[in-house]
């Protein structure tokens, strides 16, 4: 039932007056879910689609197929006949009524409907539907015994008003009469009190409001269900009935048909919730009987034992909870979530991923520390177990809490002892050669490489004979915590022996490689230690080896990497050595590209070139993007292949992206005042800028110092690059986009490409990669690659950009393919920011699509101002323009040439806009249909819409931008359509 009540319920509305329709949607709408249908024909298709709706309400008199016919229909399908139909309509003769329900009608409702009649009726065929959908229960509840048959107690000052009811009502059940309200209540006190009570209003002393009144306030009146029984049929009345507890109503004169209804309808919903609450009272009972077990045991129990209700609360907390965390379980009842407040942090994703709440009631032990209420750290041990009762439902988690503090404590004390250096706390040399066997192991399944990096201070013996050892053990101390503080991430640093230390080293995203790192090493271990009021200098060598170049075992590897820390001793210690010397030579040729890279912003040595992208329909120039490049003194232009990734290792990056930023917003601001406009300029985002560097505040001073507005500014970052820190990437994104920034997806497709992150991400565009552009047309695979992006860049509402363009087939492909914007070689190379300037003043739109090939654009309105306004707009988009004046002028047009969108007025003499669209769906069934129209009456649009005959209503006066926007999305719906040979 659990399913049932957390999701809204489904009512089928069927009626062929709309307004009738919308009137009782507007009622029922916020409870539930509504589907609604104009038809008996339709009302049949949409009772047979899954999920079903749960209830119908159906008119009677409607064209066609009437309430009945459509009744017969729903009853004879096994799929919908247990589906309950509720009649709505006008008709009182009771003859009708009759036939509804020996049709199997469930109730019927009398317009004008009454909300809250509506609402009761539909409620209480819910609420019996739900409990038909559980037969086993059901069955009992109806059960009844046929020489026991129902009391109905009828209440009435004037018994022969009632003569007819009495008699119709006396074969089916026990008849009881008062004739006054006092006398009522006394019978439903009694000893045997009614099962149902059919109340009369108007009665002298006690009028039947207040006599409900006080049969629902006794605790056996209560469960009674009371029909007030009245010639009254307003409003007003019906409301103060259901106010003082009335279940229904009967008004006078009687249909007896509609009596038995309602009279059987609710005594089968009492029987059900009476024996429900038996039930409940009778598993109630016995959980209590358990409980009581329970916690006579759990309370000797040494450990903190607990019992946890279905919802998440305590039933049950032993008083051991008190000497383990502090707390009372006063304090655990009041606040269910308090142990995970305790629990320590690093330890709370074990707890939520393998504690009670996780469903992995049947693992192992769960060991994690809680912080006691006097600060104290203690170390638990928990196990749990669910709990059913003999019928198997589930009532909840039993479990147990044992404090293991001191087993723990004797367990870390022996291993610290057995695998720890004493002085520096680092693992030894027994620990390390398990580390390390694990690394071999680990590479070699994952076909992957590491580093084993040899380190020796390089005048620890002199330190420790000049100073004593005392001092010496102090800089052993001091350089175990740097090591630590230089590589916080790596746990296999090992004192191996003296003033040796071992580190392993696994290339990671965000990490500089090794001869990096290890260069950091060699520069903290230079700085002076101060010992005992001395500053001494040490100083370290390094010798590296590579798995699996340098050996594929741990003697061979650690053999070849003290032969590389010998070598690089003998050659003037302060070094770096690989034990292939080819690696050595690279190494040193990294460093010294690093050292040089790190001083180019202050030498003046950087440039920015930018490279145009080109809009693939209007040939316009709309953007740039940023490509910086290094004019080093010695080796000439480097190219950002060269350098970008030593940036990103070193940590240089977030100076170097600062830098680019900087010149390209004061570059858009000269371009700006030169005159130049363009819509924005792309600079490129690496990950460590989104993760680590405080990308925000610098984008937001560069915008600030240069005055240029935000959504001129486009940052392209790549997949990639998120998925390294997702939360914090994500934020920064979101800061950036509130903040009017564009933002762009670089290298799509080559990288995680997944949809759920492109909606989280909300950016404006997508960049196709090279990769899949430089050879789409004579590959068929990137060529569908190519198509998919593009399609799902759209269906995202974003545009999208191909970079890579060199050839005009290639353009003209990707204009095929509704592509928006392209990049490349095509066009220019990149370009320095003055050559720029040039190519900028000189460009001449390129029209990528010859004048043959392309669409027509068909433009209609019956004013020549309005003609004129729109054929400039879109003649920049290099449509292929065709204008009438009226609906036959553009008909004619439509044979003549093939039209990809049509954008009509919609007032207009002889021919409206919807007409014509009509004649064009069924002639030129292909073609993109679009109203635009200063009229905006509702119900002749949304029909046509609804017939499919309108694609997008736009109004005036618009948006130029706006509008644009809607065509190009109308030449890209009929490529869709059309098979992507259309060209736009």
């Amino acid at each position: 039932m659990t399913d049932i009540a957390n999701s809204r319920q489904r009512i089928l509305i069927v009626d062929d007056v709309i307004e009738n329709l919308h009137g009782l949607m507007s009622m029922l709408r916020d409870e539930y879910a509504i589907i609604a249908a104009s038809t008996g024909e339709k009302a049949l298709e949409l009772a047979q689609r899954l999920p079903h709706p749960d209830l119908i309400l159906l008119d009677i008199k409607m064209p066609g197929m009437d309430g009945y016919s459509v009744l017969v229909h729903l009853k004879a399908n096994p799929a919908t006949a247990d589906i309950p139909v509720i009649f709505v309509t006008a008709i009182s003769d009771a003859g009708d009524e009759a036939r509804g329900l020996t049709l199997g009608v469930a109730d019927y409702i009398t317009k004008p409907v009454n909300p809250d009649l509506l609402l009761l009726r539909v409620r209480i065929q819910l609420e019996l539907q739900r409990y038909r959908r559980y037969p086993i229960n059901f069955d009992i509840a109806r059960h009844a015994d046929p020489a026991h048959p129902p009391t109905l107690l009828v209440v009435d000052d004037v018994p022969e008003n009632i003569h007819e009811l009495l008699e119709a009502l006396k074969a089916s059940y026990r008849i009881t009469v008062a004739n006054s309200g006092a006398k009522a209540i006394e019978m439903v006190a009694g000893a045997t009190p009614p099962d149902l009570v059919l109340l009369d209003i108007m009665m002298p002393g006690m009028d039947g409001y207040e006599v409900c009144r006080r049969i629902k306030a006794t605790p056996a009146g209560n469960r009674i269900p009371v029909i007030f029984v009245t010639i009254f049929d307003t409003t007003q009345q019906k409301l103060k009935g259901f106010d003082v507890g009335g279940a229904d109503y009967i008004t006078k004169p009687f249909d007896i048909d509609e009596v038995h209804a309602r009279v059987r309808i609710h005594l089968e919903l009492a029987r059900l919730r009476h024996f429900l609450e038996q039930l409940v009272a009778q598993r109630t009972a016995l959980l209590i009987k358990s409980e009581e077990k329970y916690r006579i045991l759990a309370d000797y129990s040494p450990n903190w034992e607990y019992w946890m209700a279905p919802d998440g609360s305590y039933l049950y907390v032993s008083p051991a909870c008190l000497e383990d965390s502090g707390y009372t379980p006063e304090e655990f009842f009041a606040d269910a979530s308090l142990i995970e407040k305790i629990i320590h942090p690093d330890d709370l994703n074990a707890w939520k991923l393998h504690g009670p709440h996780s469903g992995d009631t049947h693992g192992a032990a769960l060991i994690f520390r809680i912080k006691a209420k006097d600060g104290t750290e203690r170390w638990i041990e928990h196990v749990c177990k669910t709990v059913y009762d003999a019928s198997g439902k589930y009532l909840g988690l039993r479990g147990s809490h044992r404090d293991i503090s001191q087993r723990h404590h004797a367990e870390e004390k022996l291993d610290f002892f057995i695998n720890r250096d004493p002085l520096t706390g680092l693992p030894n040399r027994a620990l390390f050669h398990e580390l390390l066997h694990h690394a071999l192991q680990s590479a070699e399944r994952e076909q992957a490489q590491f580093a084993l990096l040899y380190i020796d201070l390089d005048n620890f013996k002199t330190i420790n004979e000049s100073l004593g050892h005392s001092l010496g053990d102090q800089l052993l101390i001091e350089a175990a915590r740097r090591l630590k503080i230089l590589l916080p991430d790596i746990d296999a640093i090992a004192r191996i022996s003296g003033d040796e230390f071992n580190i392993i080293l696994h290339p990671g995203d965000g990490m500089p490689w090794v001869d990096l790192l290890a260069q950091r090493v060699i520069e903290e271990m230079a700085r002076p230690f101060e010992l005992g009021g001395h500053s001494v200098y040490v100083g370290a060598s390094i010798g590296i080896a590579l798995y699996p170049n340098d050996g594929n075992d741990t003697e061979s590897l650690q053999s070849n990497a003290d032969a590389a820390l010998h070598q690089a001793k003998m050659q003037g210690r302060g070094i770096l050595r690989f034990f292939s010397s080819d690696m050595s030579r690279r190494a040193k040729e990294r460093l010294t590209l690093e050292a040089d890279l790190r001083r180019s912003i202050e030498r003046d040595e950087l440039r920015l070139h930018y490279q145009p992208q080109v809009d693939l329909i209007s040939g316009q120039i709309v953007g740039l993007e940023a490509l910086v490049r290094w004019q080093h003194p010695v080796r000439g232009l480097i190219p950002p292949n060269n350098f970008i990734s030593l940036a990103e290792e070193s940590g240089f990056i977030l100076q170097l992206g600062t830098w680019v930023l900087r010149k390209a917003c004061q570059q858009i601001r000269q371009w700006s005042d030169q005159g130049f406009s363009l819509r924005q300029v792309a600079v490129n985002v690496s990950a460590l800028q989104l993760s680590r560097g405080n990308l925000l505040e610098i984008v937001q001073a560069s915008l600030q110092e240069t005055g240029i507005a935000a959504d001129q500014l486009e940052l392209e970052i790549t997949e990639s690059s998120i998925m390294l820190d997702q939360e914090r990437a994500f934020k920064s994104l979101a800061d950036l986009k509130a903040l009017g920034v564009r933002l762009s997806i670089d290298d799509f497709g080559t990288g995680y490409s997944s949809l759920a992150y492109l909606q989280q991400l909300e950016v404006h565009k997508l960049k196709v990669d090279m990769a899949f552009v430089r050879d789409m047309t004579s590959n068929s695979g990137n060529a569908s690659i190519v198509k998919a992006i593009i399609a799902m860049g759209h269906s995202l509402g974003l545009e999208v950009i191909a970079e890579g363009v060199e050839t005009i087939g290639q353009a003209r492909y990707l204009r095929a393919l509704q592509c928006d914007v392209m990049q490349g070689y095509l066009i220019s190379k990149p370009l320095s920011a003055e050559a720029m300037t040039n190519f900028l003043a000189s460009y001449i739109a390129q029209e990528i699509q010859e004048e043959e090939g392309r669409l027509a654009l068909l433009l209609v309105d019956d004013e020549a101002s309005i003609l004129s306004s729109l054929s400039r707009l879109f003649r920049r988009e290099n449509y292929h323009i065709l204008v009438a004046s009226s609906a036959e002028e553009a008909l004619a047009l439509l044979a003549l040439h093939p039209v990809g969108v049509i954008l009509t007025d919609q007032r207009m003499p002889g021919m409206t806009g919807t007409e014509l669209l009509a004649r064009a769906r069924k002639l030129h069934p292909k073609t993109i249909r679009m109203v635009l129209s200063g009229y905006t009456g509702l119900d002749s649009l949304t029909d046509a819409i609804n017939r499919g005959e309108i694609y997008k209503f736009l109004t005036k006066p618009w948006e130029d931008q706006d509008l644009l926007d809607a065509v190009r999305d109308g030449f890209r719906r009929y490529a869709e359509l059309n098979g992507n040979d259309a060209q736009g």
